[in-house]
């Protein structure tokens, strides 16, 4: 993927967006779309599970066809919606039968897209979103940029074909849904107006968002907490005194068992192998402070002050929250 192609991401909201601002996606959340669109963070586009799903797409688009019947085309185009800051690149466009083509000059002349994806085993387990073949049973994120697509196109059906596992490739099916249709362009509408526009992040949904949102507290603020928060706040607490005095336990077992140890490298319990004890490879380091000062050696001390300020830098310091388990209600 170029440049172009992530510049023209920021230019709206994608389908894999949209998911993520319902809070159907599990690897974004509507603040890291935020941090994307407002140019804040890039997202990373060159992970190894996303270039396999790339290299793999073709793959998957030749089976579809090989099952189907169907001839599929690639459409490069950046759709965008007349109406909502809707965009999308999409997979593959289905042949019509009968038709050499799926579009012509940037027109689409097909009922049918396809979106390709790769699954692995685990994640299509029993337990899991995944119906049976020929449903319309996939992850909510899927759905949506499914459903997305369609009204990007105007097609009345999307097909998504998973390989899941490298070892059994499934066919779904999706028709257009327009009181669906009608929430998702409003949403998105309403998200890129409230949000990227304005400049306003949504409420971060994690520990890590909430400290990016907020690294520092702002002096005499208080926040009076609801029930709600109040009892988090001590199920939290409690949480560190067990976890605290877990920790003591641990200490106390270690320190009978370590020395019990003494060098050997394996420890055989009931004839059975129940623990080993080596040593890791050796590593080498180096000591860049004491390079360091071997330099300074060699310079005169407004030479090696003016290095010092130079690479001299403050480090914020993090926010910590402490907890008054008196008032709390948690015995000391």
């Amino acid at each position: 993927m170029d440049s172009a192609f992530h510049a023209d991401r920021l230019t709206g909201i994608g389908g894999s967006d949209l998911a993520a601002i319902l809070g159907l996606s599990k690897w974004r959340s509507p603040y890291q779309v935020w941090l994307e669109k407002t140019g804040r963070h890039h997202s990373d586009k060159s992970t190894l599970p996303k270039r396999w799903g790339k290299y793999a797409e073709e793959f998957v688009a030749r089976e579809y066809a090989e099952r189907t019947g169907r001839g599929v085309q690639r459409y490069n185009a950046m759709l965008r919606h007349k109406e909502a800051p809707l965009i999308g690149h999409i997979d593959r466009l289905v042949i019509p039968e009968g038709a050499k083509t799926a579009s012509h000059k940037g027109q689409i002349r097909t009922s049918i897209g396809l979106e390709c994806k790769t699954v692995s085993a685990f994640a299509a387990g029993r337990d899991s979103e995944w119906g049976p073949a020929g449903t319309d049973q996939v992850p909510g994120q899927y759905l949506i940029q499914c459903a997305a697509y369609l009204a990007l196109t105007g097609c009345q059906q999307w097909d998504l074909a998973a390989l899941i596992g490298n070892a059994e490739f499934r066919i779904y099916h999706f028709h257009r849904d327009m009181d669906l249709e009608g929430y998702l362009l409003e949403e998105s509408s309403r998200w890129w107006r409230d949000h990227v526009i304005a400049d306003v992040p949504p409420n971060p949904v994690t520990e890590a968002e909430a400290r990016e949102r907020w690294p520092r507290h702002a002096d005499g603020k208080v926040l009076h907490a609801t029930d709600d928060v109040g009892q988090l706040l001590r199920q939290l607490a409690e949480i560190r005194k067990s976890m605290h005095a877990l920790e003591g336990s641990e200490k106390a077992v270690k320190d009978a068992i370590y020395p019990t140890l003494a060098d050997a490298e394996l420890v055989i319990y009931n004839g059975e192998e129940v623990a080993t004890y080596r040593a890791n490879k050796d590593s080498m380091k180096t000591a860049w402070q004491e390079v360091a000062r071997e330099y300074a050696m060699f310079l005169d001390e407004a030479d090696a002050e003016r290095i010092r300020r130079f690479h001299t830098i403050t480090t914020p310091g993090a926010r910590v929250l402490r907890f008054n388990h008196k008032a709390l209600g948690i015995a000391q």
